[in-house]
């Protein structure tokens, strides 16, 4: 199941200055990430990247990821990275709680285990994933597509 949240007229002039697959990877990260917490919040900013973070209300760590979009690449950004587990290898990042994972291509969308990388950061934060994503939680952990 996907989750589809219109997108902004905020939301689009953010994204209106990256190139077109640039704002692919974006929306297409987005899009991951409200089919995993479609209950999210997202603050958009822009300063050094063009970002839209995701955050629970309610929590005392309320944010859990942002996409953060640069000239040629796009990052999904963990803020409390350092604490997720890593079977696949994928995070980046030497600080003491942020990690992420750098999409150049579509082509790096295709790993169904993503989402175990999204519902971790969500559980870490004190929320449950949705049903739907628990439901499907053994199907993608193991998956190298």
């Amino acid at each position: 199941m996907t989750y589809e949240k219109a997108e902004s007229p905020q939301l689009l002039d953010l994204l209106a200055n990256c190139s077109p697959g640039v704002t692919h990877l974006a929306l297409a990260l987005r899009e991951l990430v409200l089919t995993e917490a479609p209950e999210a919040e997202e603050v958009l900013y822009s300063v050094y990247a063009e970002v839209i973070v995701f955050k629970l209300s309610g929590r005392k760590r309320g944010a859990f990821c942002n996409v953060a979009a640069y000239l040629h690449h796009v990052n999904l950004v963990f803020y409390f990275g350092a604490e997720l587990p890593d079977p696949h290898g994928l995070l980046r990042g030497t600080g003491k709680k942020m990690r992420h994972i750098r999409f150049d291509s579509s082509d790096d969308l295709r790993h169904r285990y993503l989402r175990t990388y999204i519902r971790s950061a969500i559980e870490i934060v004190g929320a449950t994933p949705t049903k739907d994503a628990q439901r499907n939680k053994v199907a993608c952990r193991d998956t190298q597509d």
